[in-house]
C-alpha cells in the first residue's frame, strides 16, 4: 500500500490538473458529438468535481448512461473496482455490438 501511495502522490499533477480545467472551456459542444455507448461514472460526495458536473456531462451525450456512486469521493476504491469494470464491460459490449446508447441506458 505505500507503493501505491506514493505513486499515486504527485502534488505537482494538482497544479496541472486545475490549470488544464481552467483553459479547457465549456465541452458540451465537444460532447454532444459524441455516438459512442458512454457511460458517466460519478462519485456522489466527489468534494472536487461536484456530481452535478457528473449529471451535465451524461445529459449532453446522447443515450449516456450515469451512475453515481453514493460514499464515493474523486478516488477509484479497490471496494468498487468490480463494480466499475462490469459497467464499462457493459458498455463495450454494447459498442462491440453497434447498439445504439439509448437503447441500453438506464
Amino acid at each position: 500500500m505505500t507503493e501505491d501511495f506514493k505513486r499515486s502522490n504527485y502534488p505537482a499533477g494538482f497544479s496541472r490538473q486545475m490549470a488544464a480545467v481552467m483553459v479547457t472551456g465549456d465541452r458540451r459542444a465537444a460532447l454532444e458529438r459524441i455516438k459512442a455507448p458512454t457511460i458517466v461514472i460519478h462519485g456522489a460526495d466527489d468534494p472536487l468535481v461536484p456530481v452535478e458536473g457528473g449529471r451535465d456531462t451524461a445529459a449532453n451525450i446522447a443515450g449516456a448512461e450515469l451512475i453515481e456512486i453514493p460514499g464515493m469521493g474523486h478516488d477509484l476504491p479497490a471496494a468498487l473496482y468490480s463494480r466499475i469494470a462490469d459497467a464499462i464491460e457493459s458498455v463495450a459490449r454494447r459498442a462491440r455490438a453497434g447498439a445504439s446508447p439509448a437503447a441500453h441506458a438506464s
